[in-house]
């Protein structure tokens, strides 16, 4: 009787643990957000932004960098009063210099931020809806898993899936 009462216990819980792998499932936010057709393009708007703010920044800066030499090629030859405004004069232009690169770099930073949050929150219906479709009962972040089968991963069916619905989302 013990013997047979094993049994069915374990017949059950094996039962139960198998179904309950079948409801479980991974997926690569990251991935779908870089590799996407609208990620794509907000990488390409990223990666030209940063370049016009490194070229508007190092444009500034050889413009101090040029009054800085000049004001040392005149040390010796200005007055000590004329000298010093203009130090102070280049001193206050080098502090609005940084309040602008810290500016631009903040707004750069919460473009980036906001744009990849777009395409998550358009990601979250998404996922949702296929999740009930499917079954899923728990949905795990690929990158928190360190090992698993890679027929649980459904990266690549959620991916198509949001290049079919959402091709083009305008970042600016």
């Amino acid at each position: 009787m013990k013997y047979s009462l094993k049994v069915v216990l374990i017949f059950f819980l094996l039962f139960g643990l198998s179904s309950a792998n079948e409801n479980i499932r991974f997926v690569d936010i990251n991935y779908i957000v870089n590799n996407s057709t609208s990620g794509k393009k907000l990488n390409q708007v990223i990666e030209s932004k940063n370049k016009k703010i490194i070229s508007e920044l190092n444009d500034l800066g050889k413009k101090l960098k040029e009054k800085k030499d000049k004001i040392v090629k005149q040390k010796n030859i200005l007055k000590k009063d004329e000298l010093d405004k203009m130090v102070k004069n280049y001193e206050i232009e080098v502090k609005k210099f940084d309040e602008i690169r810290k500016k631009k770099r903040d707004n750069f930073n919460n473009f980036s931020i906001n744009s990849k949050k777009k395409i998550i929150d358009l990601l979250n219906p998404l996922i949702t809806n296929y999740l009930q479709k499917e079954s899923i009962q728990l949905l795990l972040q690929k990158d928190k898993i360190i090992f698993g089968d890679d027929k649980l991963d459904i990266t690549k069916e959620i991916l198509k899936i949001f290049n079919e619905k959402h091709s083009k989302i305008s970042f600016e």
